[in-house]
């Protein structure tokens, strides 16, 4: 689906705390060279979690992830609504082990 990075702009962001450990949730839209769109979703607890603090990461901003240190989590194509399956708009694909750079 992706070449050699994946490139794409930041949706959303909020920082979340779990076992006493603080990171930086990032939402990502991107698309692939076929024009297909997916959301990105990835922690991160160092460099992008300083810039979002200090106010220099901001939604809609550039981030350019490389492939060759991502892992793909878990996939996600549907939720249940009132006990009902309803398809999401974009697939979303959590990631691990992401590097990011700020376009």
């Amino acid at each position: 689906m992706f070449t050699q990075a994946i490139v794409g702009n930041i949706t959303y962001m909020e920082v979340a705390v779990h076992e006493g450990n603080e990171f930086l949730v990032i939402t990502m839209a991107v698309n692939d060279k076929s024009g297909n769109g997916c959301r990105i979703k990835f922690n991160n607890a160092n460099g992008l979690l300083s810039a979002f603090r200090n106010g220099t990461l901001v939604v809609g901003q550039e981030l350019i992830l490389t492939q060759w240190e991502v892992r793909i989590n878990t996939i996600r194509s549907h939720y249940v609504k009132d006990g009902q399956l309803v398809a999401l708009k974009y697939l979303q694909m959590n990631l691990m082990n992401v590097r990011a750079i700020i376009g």
